[in-house]
């Protein structure tokens, strides 16, 4: 599983909520020094049962923070990722450590912190006889603006879920086809490639990581295509605050 975390990033976030005028004793001081954990059930980012449990890339992340400030007590609460999303667009206090950096938006809700780990570019994952079709129509790495408009390959991605670079080129073609599912409810990264191992869907997006996971923890062969639009570009992650306190931590 080690191998696993090299190429992993961290993004935590911590939504807007006014701590700085929180008297800093008794117990207003024990919550200013809590971390607010929320986490979802998507390996290899969290994993939580089996051989691996809680050796997933976030996981390793999250003991890597939790090491660094001993004098702050944590919790972990497991939610779906569209809920973690909800949750902070209601100011809630939490810390989720496995987003894409993107550049600073006034609008957002949430700060960046400074990248802490690298992912190797999203790509294609697809049965070896998908992707083979795949290369012989669009060439090698596939144009995924291409992909996108052909009627020929049906695309899943989990509910929630964001691509960082790629995610413009997908809401340029959300909604026109048919042939994009969203997945929902729990383990969805496993569940989507028992889809694509069924034949009931074509690929997903996702990084050469959970093909590693799938070929250590599943059954069946699956295969991982480069996307021309971000070939050789890694995947910067990182923390996300932006309380005073997120911004201190």
């Amino acid at each position: 599983m080690q191998g696993l975390l090299r190429i992993a990033y961290w993004l935590c976030v911590a939504s807007v909520v006014n701590i700085t005028m929180m008297p800093r004793y008794g117990l207003a001081d024990d919550i200013q020094r809590t971390l607010n954990w929320a986490i979802n059930t998507a390996p290899p980012f969290h994993i939580v049962q089996g051989a691996y449990q809680n050796q997933g890339i976030c996981d390793a992340l999250m003991h890597a923070v939790e090491d660094t400030l001993p004098n702050y007590q944590t919790s972990r609460t497991l939610m779906p990722q569209t809920r973690i999303g909800v949750m902070f667009e209601r100011d809630t206090n939490q810390c989720f450590p496995c987003m894409i950096y993107r550049p600073y938006d006034a609008q957002q809700r949430t700060v960046l912190s400074a990248p802490t780990h690298r992912y190797q570019p999203h790509g294609i994952i697809a049965l070896p006889r998908v992707a083979a079709r795949m290369r012989e129509q669009f060439g090698d790495p596939v144009p995924l603006h291409l992909l996108l408009e052909s009627n020929d390959f049906r695309f899943v991605q989990p509910a929630g879920r964001q691509y960082g670079a790629l995610q413009p080129l997908l809401n340029l073609h959300e909604g026109t086809s048919s042939y994009r599912v969203v997945r929902t409810g729990e383990y969805a990264t496993v569940a989507i490639l028992d889809m694509i191992l069924a034949g009931r869907i074509d690929y997903t997006l996702d990084y050469h990581t959970l093909v590693r996971y799938h070929q250590r923890t599943g059954q069946g062969e699956l295969e991982f295509v480069e996307i021309a639009e971000t070939e050789g570009q890694q995947v910067l992650g990182l923390s996300d605050v932006r309380t005073m306190r997120g911004v201190a931590i």
